[in-house]
């Protein structure tokens, strides 16, 4: 029966090759029906979906891809860079012989504390948005201890640059604190998500970006002229970082094991790809310091591999963040798996 001849028959726009009408309402029928006069009431005429073999109801993904843009993992990099640099700037604070440093870190740190809102800014849309997180202080939230911590750090760091070697012992150790802070608040805020790649990666993700941190500190002090006493001092903060970030990785790809879907997604796409870099240039960067030349065209490649790194590792985070929310399985396989534990 056409959808013409079911509105004579029934005074509907429905046709029921396509539905069945029941319950109280079912009889009623309307005294003049729409002409079929070319889309007056733009109805189907066949159900799309009736002819499509590409996927089904259970290929659709349960969650919403992560919307933030490349502003956010570039972020979590100016983060990271501002609080190793804070943590290393307190450690030095009083070494007259890494005095020049002590400088260094400590305008790094303001530096990634003024780039990094910016950055956040960018992506939210609105400065207000930003300004909207810091209107109350809620312990259980990583976003607003986070928002707090990037905000008071900012201002302890511009302190701090100020007063120089002359800065007090608050000034020093709140922007320590709060560069470990801003360091690491990245890792707890993706972990406490739905998003199933993250989540499995949870107690993980806070060590893999403080260490992270510390190397990518590390990376761009190599790439400034340094005497040899301050280049003994960032490698070995350097390789601290290194070690640390190197462990994490691992550490992450056994756990994402367990998981097929989780581990098909940190692998494939973009994600993988950025994944396979990161880890090339983290271990190539660990192998030319370990070179026994000692040049400041080493540490300069070093210093740039350790960079490169840790950008691709922030991107590789976000793109195979995406990858796991299209995937519908890998939510419902790491909620199993949950359940099951």
């Amino acid at each position: 029966m056409s959808l013409a001849q079911s509105r004579l028959h029934v005074g509907r726009e429905m046709s029921p090759g396509l539905a069945l009408q029941i319950g109280e309402g079912a009889a009623q029928q309307v005294k003049h029906a729409e002409p079929d006069a070319g889309g007056i009431v733009p109805l189907w005429r066949q159900v799309p979906s009736q002819h499509r073999t590409d996927h089904n109801y259970y290929d659709l993904a349960l969650l919403k891809e992560p919307v933030w843009i490349w502003s956010v993992p570039a972020y979590f990099y100016m983060g990271g860079v501002a609080g190793g640099s804070a943590m290393l700037a307190a450690a030095l604070h009083g070494k007259k012989r890494l005095r020049r440093l002590a400088n260094w870190c400590r305008f790094l740190a303001f530096l990634g504390t003024t780039i990094g809102p910016v950055l956040l800014t960018y992506d939210l849309g609105k400065m207000s948005r930003f300004l909207n997180m810091l209107r109350v202080l809620r312990p259980s939230s990583p976003m607003s201890i986070g928002s707090w911590s990037l905000a008071g750090t900012g201002m302890m760091a511009a302190l701090s640059l100020l007063q120089g070697d002359r800065s007090g012992a608050v000034t020093r150790y709140g922007t320590a604190v709060g560069g470990l802070l801003v360091a690491g608040y990245t890792g707890v805020l993706l972990g406490n998500t739905a998003n199933p790649l993250w989540r499995e990666r949870r107690l993980l993700l806070p060590a893999l970006f403080m260490s992270s941190a510390a190397a990518s500190t590390a990376g761009v002090l190599q790439m400034m002229p340094l005497d040899e006493r301050e280049e003994k001092v960032v490698q070995r903060f350097g390789m601290v970082g290194k070690a640390g970030e190197a462990a994490c990785m691992v550490a992450m790809q056994r756990n994402d094991a367990t998981v097929p879907e989780v581990a098909a997604a940190a692998r494939e796409g973009k994600g993988g790809v950025l994944w396979t870099a990161a880890k090339a240039a983290l271990v190539s960067g660990i192998l030319v310091e370990l070179l026994p030349v000692r040049s400041p065209l080493k540490r300069k490649v070093s210093g740039a591999l350790t960079t490169i790194g840790a950008i691709c590792l922030r991107f590789a985070l976000l793109e195979s963040g995406k990858a796991a929310a299209r995937e519908p399985q890998t939510t419902i396989n790491v909620q199993r798996r949950r359940m099951k534990g």
